[in-house]
């Protein structure tokens, strides 16, 4: 049975999606008033063992953690993935400045 998960990625924390357990299928920006402001992979999980390196940097100080993928919600198809993802943009929809936001996928 296939798993995809969707990662994200902000200027606040980082997710690693290279390695031998997941495989970036798809990558989206999200624009707000023509800035990025999150990137959003879609990866096909692999190895259900494998744990995936997030990266933040708080007040300052980098951590690192290492969170295993069973935590992270997934889905049976990159298309269900897909949809997920477009609820997400769509929730942060919901104020007047919505009309300033795009997800447009990388090439």
């Amino acid at each position: 049975m296939e798993k995809y998960i969707v990662l994200t990625n902000k200027a606040a924390y980082q997710t690693r999606v290279d390695g031998d357990g997941l495989m970036p299928v798809e990558t989206y920006n999200f624009y707000f008033f023509d800035e990025v402001k999150a990137k959003y992979t879609i990866a096909k999980v692999l190895d259900d063992n494998i744990k995936i390196k997030l990266y933040e940097n708080y007040e300052g100080k980098d951590y690192i953690n290492e969170i295993r993928v069973k935590f992270f919600e997934t889905f049976p198809t990159i298309e269900a993935a897909r949809d997920e993802l477009s609820e997400i943009v769509a929730a942060s929809g919901s104020n007047p400045d919505s009309a300033h936001t795009k997800l447009v996928q990388v090439p």
